[in-house]
């Protein structure tokens, strides 16, 4: 199968370069599976992709070590509770969900195995996605935990039965935090094209507090970041240390040579801990200032435009098919 194919390959990539901020990837990821296991997975796709004993799912709780049993709703519920702001618009929420149960379906059929000891998924955001349990909602929420669980749980009732596919199968249903006021595209971010995750227009994004970032470094710090990462020197006047070479129609940067090696954005974005690879940078008096925007990987849903969207007037199911490109959302069969 073509398309589970080319996700195999993002997904390797997305492990390599790891975002801050849910992916699942949402989103932002999935592990790698053997390609042996491909034709078998196609065959029963139809039949198997939206099944589930009890609708039970096991996750590796990565602090612990260990592998917990739970429903669906109670993971998507703590999933929710620690990838979104429970203050977001419920239309956000529900779009927030939705993703998260689609990249948990999507895990099933791209298993880890002994990496997170057989579970379907972990609780670490960097990897997979964040989960929050009871007990940690109410100590972040504090007074307000009453009537931030049940609207999330709300949110969750409303779509913890539908799944969002593509071609009639579960998406890699990426997400991140706020984009640059336009989304990037898988081919542009992670080197593979795949039709539901184009870059599309994020209105809203700009009006966040946390749109735009800064980041200064010196020279000695720089060179700290770069040390592992063979063929690079720098040497001379820092003027040319980092030069960007080529950036997305969205604002990220492509490629972009550092000490004489040339980089993606992304490689410079987690070596520099910067909030995107959506960045330019300039150098004075020995200090590199790198001015970012954006907050994530930039592909899939932003999570901020999802709830301007929804302060707007639109649906969550309007707001995904914004996102995700030529997407249906049906029903996910237990």
């Amino acid at each position: 199968m073509k398309l589970y194919g080319i996700l195999c390959i993002i997904v390797a990539v997305i492990l390599l370069t790891a975002p801050m901020a849910a992916l699942p990837l949402g989103a932002s990821v999935a592990g790698e599976e053997d390609s042996s296991g491909e034709e078998a997975v196609s065959e029963n796709l139809s039949e198997d992709v939206f099944s589930g004993e009890g609708d039970i799912i096991s996750v590796f709780m990565t602090e612990d070590k260990v592998k917990e049993d739970m429903t669906m709703r109670e993971y998507i519920i703590g999933a929710v509770a620690a990838e979104m702001p429970a203050s977001y618009n419920e239309e956000a929420l529900k779009v927030q969900a939705l993703a998260a149960v689609t990249f948990a379906e999507y895990m099933k059929l791209n298993p880890e195995g002994e990496n997170i000891m057989g579970a379907d998924i972990s609780d670490d955001s960097s990897q997979h996605q964040g989960y929050m349990s009871l007990q940690e909602m109410k100590e972040k929420w504090g007074d307000t935990f009453d009537s931030y669980y049940e609207k999330i749980e709300n949110a969750v009732d409303a779509v913890i039965d539908k799944v969002i596919t593509y071609n009639g199968e579960p998406v890699m249903a990426a997400y991140h935090a706020i984009s640059s006021g336009r989304t990037e595209s898988a081919l542009d971010i992670w080197g593979s094209d795949v039709p539901y995750l184009q870059s599309v227009e994020s209105e809203g994004d700009t009006e966040s507090t946390r749109y735009e970032s800064t980041a200064v470094f010196t020279a000695d710090e720089i060179k700290e970041a770069f040390k592992d990462i063979e063929g690079v020197s720098f040497e001379g006047d820092g003027e040319n240390w980092i030069n960007i070479e080529k950036t997305s129609d969205s604002g990220a940067v492509l490629e972009i040579t550092a000490g004489g090696k040339e980089l993606t954005g992304m490689e410079v974005r987690n070596l520099l801990g910067l909030r995107s690879p959506d960045f330019t940078v300039s150098y004075e008096d020995g200090s590199f200032t790198f001015d970012v925007k954006g907050y994530g990987h930039g592909v899939g849903i932003s999570q901020y435009g999802a709830d301007y969207y929804a302060e707007q007037g639109m649906t969550y199911d309007e707001i995904i098919k914004h996102y995700y490109t030529g997407v249906e959302i049906e029903e996910r069969k237990q």
